[in-house]
């Protein structure tokens, strides 16, 4: 059984709109066309439009060493109400830059939990760490 589904949605695909019935359990999709499935809660989706997640590359959310210009906090989330479901944070804008393997598990720990998101965090390649 799953935890919610939306009735007669329509669905923006490759090419076209789909009407649909779109399930969703923990948190995630979990079956289109599930018309004749059940969920402990249905919405009747009329009217609604689902559209993919937008995925941002080059983001500059400056943490950890600038958050007062923006964080993973505030910047995931104003990703998601922007409808971004993805996002790479660029390597050299924070302090430290992330240019190490230390830097980049400093950074993980700095952002650990704050995330909206799902993201992935760009390695900055800089002379002097090629190897």
């Amino acid at each position: 059984m799953h935890d919610l589904i939306l009735r007669n949605i329509r669905l923006l695909g490759a090419s076209d709109w789909t009407q649909t019935d779109l399930a969703i359990t923990d948190g995630r999709f979990s079956s289109l066309d599930a018309s004749s499935e059940s969920a402990k809660e249905t919405i009747d989706g009329e009217n609604l439009l689902c559209f993919p997640g937008g995925v941002d590359l080059h983001v500059h959310f400056n943490e950890p060493g600038r958050t007062h210009w923006e964080g993973f906090a505030t910047g995931s989330l104003s990703a998601a109400a922007g409808g971004v479901t993805f996002l790479a944070e660029m390597p050299l804008n924070s302090i430290p830059s992330t240019t190490t393997v230390e830097a980049l598990e400093q950074k993980l720990d700095a952002i650990k939990g704050k995330s909206q998101v799902d993201f992935a965090l760009w390695g900055g390649l800089v002379p002097g760490n090629a190897d």
